[in-house]
């Protein structure tokens, strides 16, 4: 099977809460993957992320990134992007294991 061809998103994370952002063809950000505008090629990637650091009261570090896309569904391509657009990889918050004191 062919490897799909490189394509890029802009993403950075909103300024109000920390929330990754995904940059959508209307210019908006989305905190979907599926939403993110795809450039074929990185150079108007990198003109669309150059306008969004002019709106750094709603996203913070805009930066672009590689993605694949095969069969109209994005695939972020390093482990730092899956984690972001997934979320966390382990649980956290409030947990009581075994070995906590109880109080």
């Amino acid at each position: 099977m062919p490897k799909a061809p490189l394509k890029w998103i802009v993403t950075g994370n909103l300024t109000a809460d920390g929330a990754v952002a995904y940059l959508k063809a209307d210019q908006s950000f989305s905190l979907k993957l599926e939403d993110a505008q795809v450039f074929s090629n990185k150079d108007d990637a990198e003109a669309a992320r150059v306008l969004t650091t002019k709106q750094e009261a709603l996203v913070s570090d805009p930066y672009i990134t590689e993605v694949a896309e095969t069969a109209g569904k994005l695939d972020v391509l390093s482990a730092r992007e899956r984690i972001r657009s997934q979320g966390p990889s382990v649980p956290y918050g409030y947990a009581v294991s075994k070995f906590s004191k109880t109080v």
